[in-house]
């Protein structure tokens, strides 16, 4: 089953979710740490997004329990080079999260493209979501089946003189 999600909105990068502000104790400027209003403004649009989204496909089938695959696409207005989407990538989990599309986050067991491309000149980010959840046959060989280790990595183990991964 896919399930296709779209985010319309600032997306924020982890690391802007928290502010150093000060405050005066005894006369004194004393810093303490808040959320940053910006990074909550967006988190609540993304929640309100997801939500009429769910709906449409019916809220019974959420959250999402199974191991999934994830692309993503950002859509992004005009600094498309200077962006570092990486940090955006935990937003996006965060707010899947949060909104009850996934049971937990960590239900993302492959992530199959993401990409950031331009997006519609003065309009704001746009975030493509696609979820597929996983046959169950995949998610059990990644979770419990033999490894297959590239003849590269066992060539760079032996050359950091480390133990190699038992053959059996």
């Amino acid at each position: 089953m896919k399930f296709k999600f779209f985010f319309v909105g600032k997306i924020p990068s982890k690391a802007n979710y928290k502010k150093i502000s000060h405050r005066r104790v005894n006369g004194e400027l004393k810093p303490f740490i808040i959320n940053n209003p910006q990074v909550l403004k967006s988190q609540r649009d993304a929640l309100y997004q997801l939500h009429l989204q769910k709906l449409s496909y019916g809220l019974e089938k959420f959250p999402i329990t199974e191991p999934v695959s994830l692309s993503l696409t950002f859509y992004l207005s005009g600094r498309v080079r200077q962006r570092d989407i990486d940090n955006a990538e935990k937003f996006v989990g965060d707010i899947l999260e949060k909104g009850g599309v996934l049971k937990r986050d960590s239900l993302i067991y492959r992530k199959e493209r993401v990409e950031k491309r331009l997006g519609i000149k003065g309009f704001d980010e746009i975030v493509e979501i696609e979820i597929e959840l996983l046959p169950k046959e995949v998610s059990l060989e990644l979770e419990k089946g033999k490894p297959n280790f590239s003849p590269e990595l066992l060539d760079f183990l032996k050359l950091m003189k480390l133990e190699l991964p038992s053959e059996g």
